[in-house]
């Protein structure tokens, strides 16, 4: 991730257009900063602002570009003025200046950038290309309409310009840690989406799969709007009978660094054990079950499974009988 985040810029061909390239030194350094929504609307993010120092600099020295449109001299000026505007409250310009952008047929905002994962001044060539990332002015310009439209309750209209960042001005990471947060940033605006809009089926459908992973509000309200109690309670003593296990005949180890491995690489502190993979079928999704931490010499068997389960923030939040999460979470803490 820290090789996204420093990686230099280059253009790899515009959107409807033939390849080119150039650099792009706004978006090499400060467009894979995740924007400043996850603060705890949901588990998975949440929608705010977070005005900086720079933000107010950055209005009082650009606020010439209000009444001007995006050119090949001001175009990141533009979109840094933008940015800005939002984090400060002052919606209704960011809104005007972020629809100027996705309006534009300029190369600067129509391109997708391209950010290389070698290192400055590294000069073995990295053929595989982990860490690198694509960009695009338009995706993220779409992305921060998707939050004011939310927060302006026009859900429709957020609705479309997220399917935008997703589909039409597309950027895409190599590394895992940028990709996760970009999924994970879709999801969370998907979410809020669906719930302005009563979509319960599509939350559940979307946040169900990471459930056991994490526990969201959206997601549990969902579904206790769409089964009772009663219901519900039947649904999960389904879903911990259907637990169905693969375990592994042979073990799987992992090597813990610790100080003394550190100054002797030579010693290795190893914890060995046999894992595996279970599913269950959960609201009449079949689910994943993360699995379990296990110690040394521990065999994974379909108990730690239901274990893992019934313990969740997911299962204690809809279950009535069980302990609620946020007491067990003091208990474990204790």
């Amino acid at each position: 991730m820290l090789l996204c985040l420093l990686a230099p810029g280059t253009r790899a061909g515009a959107q409807d257009s033939t390849t080119s390239y150039t650099s792009d030194s706004l978006l090499s350094s400060w467009n894979y900063v995740m924007p400043a929504i996850l603060t705890g609307y949901s588990s998975l993010g949440s929608i705010s602002h977070s005005p900086e120092k720079k933000d107010h600099k950055n209005l009082k020295r650009y606020q010439y570009l209000l009444d001007r449109k995006p050119g090949a001299k001001n175009y990141r000026k533009y979109y840094e003025l933008a940015v800005s505007l939002w984090e400060l409250e002052k919606t209704a310009e960011a809104e005007k200046m972020f629809l100027s952008i996705i309006a534009s047929e300029g190369e600067f905002y129509t391109s997708t950038y391209y950010h290389s994962s070698d290192v400055p001044g590294d000069t073995a060539t990295n053929m595989y290309g982990y860490g690198s990332f694509s960009s695009n002015y338009k995706n993220y310009a779409a992305k921060y309409l998707v939050k004011i439209n939310l927060e302006k309750k026009r859900y429709d209209t957020a609705l479309m310009y997220l399917d935008d960042a997703v589909n039409k001005y597309k950027v895409t990471y190599t590394c895992g840690t940028g990709y996760n947060m970009q999924q994970n940033e879709y999801t969370f605006l998907y979410a809020c989406c669906y719930e302005g809009l009563n979509e319960n089926k599509k939350i559940i459908d979307l946040l169900l799969p990471g459930s056991l992973l994490y526990g969201d509000d959206m997601l549990i309200k969902a579904i206790r709007n769409t089964w009772t109690d009663k219901e519900i309670k039947e649904r999960l003593l389904i879903a911990e009978n259907s637990v169905s296990c693969v375990l592994d005949s042979l073990p799987s180890y992992t090597y813990l660094v610790t100080e003394a491995t550190r100054k002797k690489p030579e010693r290795t502190d190893t914890i060995t054990y046999y894992s595996g993979t279970a599913t269950m079928l959960l609201f009449d999704q079949l689910i994943e079950i993360p699995v379990p931490d296990l110690e040394n010499g521990e065999h994974l068997s379909r108990e730690h499974f239901v274990k893992k389960f019934k313990e969740s923030f997911f299962y204690r939040e809809l279950n009535t009988e069980a302990e609620p999460a946020e007491e067990a979470t003091k208990v474990s803490a204790k």
